[in-house]
């Protein structure tokens, strides 16, 4: 591993000023530092930004008014995982993403993961972490997972990379409709730019440029994610052992209900393809019905039309309409 510098600015322009394309920002920086062990180029220096004030909400959840009886939620995106899973106020505005955070990981790992490090983690695929391989994701000319080991590899979006997306908020957060609040320097002293991208916008995938997974620049901070409350919603995933391994597929519902049936759904697909995918199909296959066993098994269908399979991943399939049938049933049983 190179050597790195640490800096701990206090404020959030001072942070912003420090960070480049070889100062990176650091939350609980398990990502960075299984790279930078693992050979990968490493920053120079890190910016420590977990305790930055002012500029950040509060740690955690924040529930706010937006207008006459509109409510909206803001999570500090340095709030760590396990505070997401604890967290009273998600649990009821967003079961989804408390759901996501508890299933991730370990709880060693979710006491110091936070969420924008999960947003943001590089591909887990061994053919990028290893850097024997010549992988597209680091410059190379082919995806060696194609004709290698791909058995956990993507079956939608792999015709260029058939690496997975390894976040599990991600898939909440696009179900919930969010949008990432990122900050930015404005290239005056102590003014911050503020931006913002919808979560399905926010991720790029291999074909557009197979070197990034998220449209942020190198003096970029993610400060949270805001959504309006989804109380109807949940995130199911199904785990290569069932244990702390990586999800083989995953699946987050939102729905509003209107006497009993389905007025609006938001079904989101993970760990299946280069990035998270909102599935259109299966939000159509539950409007207008009773999200009963019968929609739930159409919404799972409608979900993995399309799917490319590779020659050793099709299990992924039906991982991923289990997922998504269990997750309308879950979600479903939230409403009543």
């Amino acid at each position: 591993m190179e050597p790195f510098s640490l800096a701990r600015p206090r404020t959030v322009p001072e942070a912003l000023a420090l960070l480049s394309a070889t100062a990176r920002p650091k939350g609980g920086g398990i990502d960075l530092l299984d790279l930078a062990k693992g050979g990968h180029p490493s920053p120079a220096m890190l910016v420590d930004v977990r305790r930055l004030q002012p500029g950040l909400p509060p740690l955690g959840v924040a529930v706010s008014s937006a207008g006459p009886g509109e409510v909206t939620v803001r999570v500090n995106s340095f709030a760590t995982l396990a505070d997401l899973a604890a967290s009273a106020d998600l649990g009821k505005r967003a079961p989804a993403l408390a759901e996501a955070a508890a299933a991730a990981a370990t709880p060693a790992i979710r006491n110091v993961a936070t969420l924008a490090g999960n947003l943001l983690q590089r591909p887990r695929c061994v053919y990028f972490r290893d850097l024997f391989f010549d992988c597209r994701k680091r410059g190379g000319a082919t995806c060696p997972a194609m004709e290698g080991e791909h058995s956990e590899g993507a079956v939608f979006g792999n015709g260029k990379c058939c690496a997975v997306h390894p976040s599990n908020l991600a898939v909440a957060l696009l179900a919930l409709d969010a949008t990432v609040v990122i900050l930015r320097d404005s290239g005056k002293p102590d003014e911050v730019e503020v931006a913002s991208r919808r979560a399905a916008e926010f991720f790029v995938p291999p074909e557009e440029d197979p070197l990034r997974e998220a449209r942020l620049g190198p003096k970029d901070l993610v400060e949270s994610v805001v959504f309006t409350p989804r109380p109807v919603s949940a995130y199911v995933e199904i785990d290569q052992k069932q244990s702390f391994d990586w999800a083989s597929a995953s699946a987050a519902v939102a729905l509003v209900l209107e006497d009993g049936k389905v007025a609006s759904a938001r079904v989101a697909l993970g760990h299946v393809a280069p990035v998270p995918l909102l599935s259109e199909g299966a939000a159509q296959a539950l409007a207008g019905r009773a999200p009963d066993e019968a929609a739930a098994a159409a919404a799972a269908d409608a979900a993995v039309k399309g799917a490319t399979p590779l020659r050793d991943n099709a299990h992924k399939v039906a991982h991923l309409r289990a997922c998504v049938r269990r997750a309308v049933l879950a979600a479903a049983a939230r409403g009543r």
